[in-house]
């Protein structure tokens, strides 16, 4: 930045002022103050003496070369010091055009060519704050934003209302800064989680910037079609950068107001109008306004790509941040079965979402089920959001109203899929299917099924590649895989199984949260911690049914029992 050709040309005038206009200061020497041996103190007093004399303003120019100062200390002082200096000038009417001035005089006017060389330096202070914003100095950051926020505040003085055409450009050079410090991100949370009038218009000036990426797509909830809008191209990696710094800030925001009584705190307080029959709604006093630009800037913020951990990180928000303060929370729909079809976690946390549109929303998803049925695949069980899944399966199927054919397909295919899962998945499940027969009584039937006089062997009926629960045959079908898992090695488990063996309807329910997080670590430290009783038989071998080893045919029982296993 060339600050010299911000000084003075020398004009033909009179007085004190006459003789600072006429002063030019070589560009090849430095500033009298600038060096190594200057200090913060100093620079203040140049600000100081700027505006204390009229014959000081030069040091005005000094200041904004000692803004770019190798020395961080005395950029910093340099750069609080002209926030300063502005702030004073704007107060005195310093910066302010003569209207008084013919055209034909504003020329040869001093305190017109004053003022404006007072804000064409001006313009070059905001400008360098712009680009300190990326500063490698975190202070230097947050010292950018004040000055900026603070010219937006002048400005709305100014023109006697909220000034967002400057504060368009502040967000603007927000979103693209990819050095964001977590210091420069608590000093604009700050101002949008306080002022009524930041959040909305950062809202509404980010959503419109974001939906110029995405040309030509509509982003509904009245959002008009971007095709008239300035486009913005801009290269992958930029791309990627604005989502992140405008996910973490996003994110950051407190939720809306639901009610107009919790607005009324602005960053500029509109000057009382005298005639209030013609006096407009401000938009910022609006709750409905304030959802609005809400949901359209959340709108056209999933449509651009993201990484799979924001992804995930969005999803599992969902249905406490964004779908109760949209506007037409179902217009979630695409993404949500964009979503769901990558498959994984990101598949069950779309669901999560769908659950909400459907059951509070009335979504009308009749594949819903059928969606969840098909994520319980041979992986299911060893994954590990595992708890997380189970959770909100455990949620999904709690209404009373599902029909028992559902509700024994998932039971059927879970304690299939816990044949050749982990002693502690097995934890879960078990207690987790007991709590579904508990809930749903019509599928007590599949506890225990006799077989049939006259059958030379008997079949299981159920379908386990179906995709389709209502096809699947779950409930002709019976949990022989409980009386399998009783002759699990680890005793914990197959002492757990045999719940089965009473009356379910005289058992309470168990707490789920007791059983979702078990990891082979807590299952050997509770087996260590266990006291051994000193007058009880030695254990049996943990995968033997004898203490010396045995062939396997002659391990095996001649008759099988005929007693029923598990009683309804």
């Amino acid at each position: 930045m060339c600050l010299t050709e911000s000084r003075f040309p020398p004009v033909a005038t009179s007085g004190a002022v006459e003789n600072l206009l006429n002063k030019r200061l070589n560009p090849n020497v430095p500033p009298k103050n600038e060096g190594p041996s200057i200090t913060p103190a100093q620079v203040r007093q140049l600000a100081k003496e700027a505006l204390e004399s009229k014959g000081k303003l030069n040091n005005i120019a000094q200041l904004l070369e000692l803004c770019e100062s190798e020395n961080e200390e005395i950029a910093y002082a340099a750069f609080t010091s002209m926030r300063h200096v502005y702030s004073r000038f704007l107060e005195r009417g310093d910066l302010a055009r003569n209207k008084n001035v013919v055209e034909e005089e504003k020329e040869e006017d001093v305190k017109t060519k004053v003022a404006t060389w007072l804000r064409d330096n001006r313009t070059m202070y905001v400008q360098l704050a712009y680009r300190y914003l990326s500063h490698t100095e975190p202070a230097m950051q947050v010292a950018a934003m004040d000055s900026l926020m603070k010219v937006v505040k002048d400005m709305s003085v100014q023109s006697k209302e909220f000034k967002n055409a400057a504060f368009n450009s502040v967000v603007e050079n927000v979103v693209v800064n990819g050095n964001m410090s977590e210091q420069l991100l608590q000093r604009i949370v700050e101002d949008l989680n306080q002022y009524d009038d930041v959040r909305y218009y950062f809202y509404k000036d980010f959503g419109k910037y974001l939906a110029s990426l995405t040309d030509g797509v509509s982003t509904g909830a009245g959002v008009k079609s971007v095709t008239k809008r300035r486009k913005y191209s801009i290269p992958a990696d930029k791309l990627s950068s604005v989502v992140n710094v405008g996910y973490r800030i996003l994110s950051a925001i407190r939720d809306p107001a639901t009610d107009d009584s919790q607005l009324g705190t602005y960053y500029y307080n509109l000057p009382p109008t005298s005639t209030p029959s013609k006096k407009k709604t401000y938009p910022p006093s609006s709750v409905k306004e304030h959802r609005k630009v809400f949901s359209d800037t959340w709108l056209s913020f999933l449509r651009q790509p993201m990484s799979a951990d924001m992804h995930k990180r969005v999803l599992l928000s969902m249905h406490k941040r964004l779908i109760p303060y949209m506007l037409r929370p179902t217009l979630l729909i695409d993404f949500l079965v964009d979503s769901y079809d990558q498959g994984g976690a990101v598949s069950m946390l779309a669901l999560n979402g769908l659950f909400t549109l459907v059951t509070e929303h009335n979504l009308d998803y009749p594949d819903f089920y059928t969606k969840l049925y098909a994520l319980f695949d041979k992986n299911l069980l060893h994954v590990k959001y595992r708890s997380r899944f189970l959770r909100l399966v455990d949620l999904f199927l709690s209404s009373s109203q599902l029909p028992s054919y559902l509700i024994a397909a998932f039971i059927k295919k879970l304690t299939r899929l816990a044949l050749n899962a982990s002693p502690a998945a097995i934890i879960t499940v078990v207690p987790f299917v007991f709590n579904l027969l508990k809930k749903h009584p019509a599928c007590l039937v599949i506890i225990h099924r006799e077989q049939e006089p006259g059958a030379a062997e008997m079949t299981d009926p159920y379908l386990p590649t179906e995709t389709d629960p209502a096809k699947s045959r779950a409930l002709e079908s019976s949990l022989w895989e409980m009386q399998t898992l009783k002759t699990h090695y680890l005793h914990t488990i197959s002492g757990l199984v045999r719940v089965f063996e009473q009356p379910i309807a005289k058992q309470h329910m168990y707490d789920m949260e007791d059983f979702l997080d078990h990891s082979y670590t807590s299952l050997f430290e509770s087996e260590t911690r266990k006291k051994i009783n000193a007058t009880a038989p030695p254990p049996a071998p943990a995968l033997a049914s004898h203490a010396k080893v045995v062939g396997l045919l002659d391990a095996l029982p001649s008759t099988r029992t005929e007693t029923p296993l598990f009683v309804i």
